[in-house]
């Protein structure tokens, strides 16, 4: 009889032990760590105004050329000049006829023309390069 009363203590023992609550359960168990990073969603609205700025890489190997109208005194500017015969050719290419070259020296340039038999005066500026033609009036004939 002490074998069946021993028997049974251990048993009554055995089954509150194995029957505990859910919180005494948890902290006897082992402990399972989930390793995955825990990670926050941002939903983006790839429609967002913002906009990156794109930096144009070229502009670092260009050189820099200041202006000849600078304000500064002490700074040098090489402007080069165009060649007389430029605007020749230029005219040439025009429908201009009986070219003569009049002054090719200073800041601009002055040339003598013919086109559908009226005779016109021309100037160009010496550093840009552009043209001016005025209507002198018609070609006499001789």
């Amino acid at each position: 009889m002490l074998t069946k009363s021993i028997l049974t203590l251990a048993a009554a023992t055995l089954a509150t032990v194995l029957i505990q609550t859910p919180v005494q359960a948890s902290e006897s168990a082992r402990t399972v760590h989930d390793h995955r990073a825990t990670v926050e969603v941002q939903v983006r609205d790839h429609r967002a105004t913002t906009q990156a700025k794109v930096r144009d890489h070229r502009v670092y190997k260009q050189e820099k050329v200041r202006d000849h109208r600078s304000q500064r005194k002490n700074e040098v500017v090489k402007v080069s000049r165009k060649d007389c015969r430029v605007g020749y050719e230029s005219l040439r290419r025009s429908g201009y006829r009986n070219i003569k070259m009049l002054d090719c020296n200073g800041k601009e340039y002055s040339y003598l023309a013919q086109k559908h038999r009226a005779l016109f005066g021309a100037k160009m500026n010496a550093y840009s390069g552009s043209l001016k033609v005025s209507y002198i009036g018609p070609v006499r004939s001789h």
